[in-house]
């Protein structure tokens, strides 16, 4: 039997962590089936999430008036968190409303900090597991801020920018490699 080496950079322990991070968020995902239980493993990114809003929130002059993360009902479904602003306006709202997504570089950084430092599976790694799960699930947008972004002409003028450089790229023909003289002078030379 033939052995199949793993990709360059990638051992069997950091494999068996990152085993370890899809099976914890699948966990967390299962947990939705109760929603206290859901509500209360998810605590710590609930916190993380609203506190981008309230950051950012201060940082762009959207004036946050409250910040909870208690969850509490509300018509037929339920917030798990919530930041209150005094001064959302056009130019803020696109970027408070979608603040949580900066927590994926601190959960990417997170993953590759754990990953150079041959994680050794205890308890302690665990709780790493927990909070990187916690992180990326608190960096999905709620509807509720997406439909906050969504009242800002500047996140349209961006996702449109950013359709016509992804269109461009894509339909841009590849060009041949060219080859330098020196490489062309050295084939002929050879031949």
């Amino acid at each position: 039997m033939e052995h199949i080496p793993a990709p360059s950079g990638i051992h069997g322990l950091q494999l068996a962590y990152l085993a370890g991070f899809a099976a914890m968020l699948w966990l967390l995902n299962q947990a939705r089936r109760s929603f206290w239980l859901f509500s209360l493993l998810i605590l710590p990114g609930t916190f993380c999430h609203e506190l981008c809003h309230w950051l950012l929130g201060h940082l762009l002059g959207g004036r946050p008036t409250h910040f909870t993360i208690l969850p509490r009902r509300e018509g037929r479904g339920w917030v798990l968190g919530e930041v209150g602003l005094a001064n959302l306006r056009w130019y803020n709202a696109f970027f408070i409303g979608l603040a949580p997504l900066l927590l994926l570089p601190l959960a990417y950084g997170l993953l590759l900090w754990r990953l150079g430092g041959n994680p050794q599976f205890g308890w302690p790694e665990v709780g790493v597991l927990f909070l990187l799960a916690n992180l990326v699930f608190a960096a999905i947008p709620s509807r509720q801020d997406l439909k906050i972004a969504a009242r800002s002409p500047i996140g349209w003028l961006l996702l449109a920018v950013a359709l016509v450089w992804g269109w461009r790229r894509l339909t841009r023909p590849n060009p041949q490699p060219q080859h330098s003289a020196w490489l062309r002078t050295m084939t002929v030379e050879t031949c």
